[in-house]
């Protein structure tokens, strides 16, 4: 049975730090500019009005996920901080199976990786 722990999002901390430290992305830099700011010296609000078009964009994508697993058989069970998806399949059945389908790069980017970028499937009773 192959098992995943997808987030929805991750750490306050890390979400807005993506926001202005470190290669912020263009489409964040031009709302900065709208705003008459830049990363680097960004206020609170702007840096939240950043976080939650990005979260709109990545729940999205993982909505689309969902609903391809959901049409496969998979079974979707929300927890407190992120949600575990499973099936009956062996995991790379399940890895080729969702890649079959268009959506294992959304799962990727859900899913918690290794040190190489290899998706980390759970395993036991509880991921």
């Amino acid at each position: 049975m192959a098992r995943l722990k997808l987030s929805l999002f991750g750490p306050p901390r890390e979400e807005l730090a993506s926001t202005v430290d470190g290669e912020v992305p263009e489409w964040i830099e031009r709302l900065y500019e709208s705003y008459g700011t830049s990363a680097d010296s960004a206020p609170a609000s702007a840096s939240v009005l950043a976080l939650g078009e990005s979260l709109v964009y990545r729940l999205r994508k993982l909505s689309v996920l969902l609903k391809k697993m959901e049409g496969l058989g998979w079974s979707i069970t929300p927890r407190q901080w992120d949600l575990f998806a499973s099936t009956d399949l062996d995991e790379i059945k399940a890895q080729a199976q969702l890649e079959a389908a268009g959506v294992w790069l959304i799962a990727r980017q859900h899913a918690p990786v290794d040190k190489e970028g290899n998706v980390r499937w759970s395993h036991g009773v509880l991921p």
